[in-house]
């Protein structure tokens, strides 16, 4: 499906509402934001997987496809869908 969308997979974190305000959640997304050229970028089999600039790596992104109908791609940081 990444293929399908031209090769390019951007990560996203946005803030989440916590009890300490330091959880944010990963959004995948094929489209570029304004800041893309800032952006870190990995190669892996068959795509090319962007990160915010500034943001330590994580170990392992897991990548899966969501959705029958409304066919969507979810990321996971180090198997989790939110970060610390």
């Amino acid at each position: 499906m990444i293929r399908e969308h031209g090769g390019l997979l951007f990560l996203h974190l946005t803030p989440v509402a916590s009890i300490r305000g330091a959880m944010r959640r990963l959004v995948a997304s094929f489209d570029p934001p304004p800041d893309a050229l800032d952006y870190q970028r990995f190669e892996t089999r068959g795509f090319l997987v962007f990160l915010p600039p500034g943001i330590r790596p994580p170990r392992e992104v897991q990548v899966r496809v969501r959705g029958r109908v409304r066919r969507r791609v979810e990321a996971f940081w180090n198997g989790l869908a939110f970060v610390l």
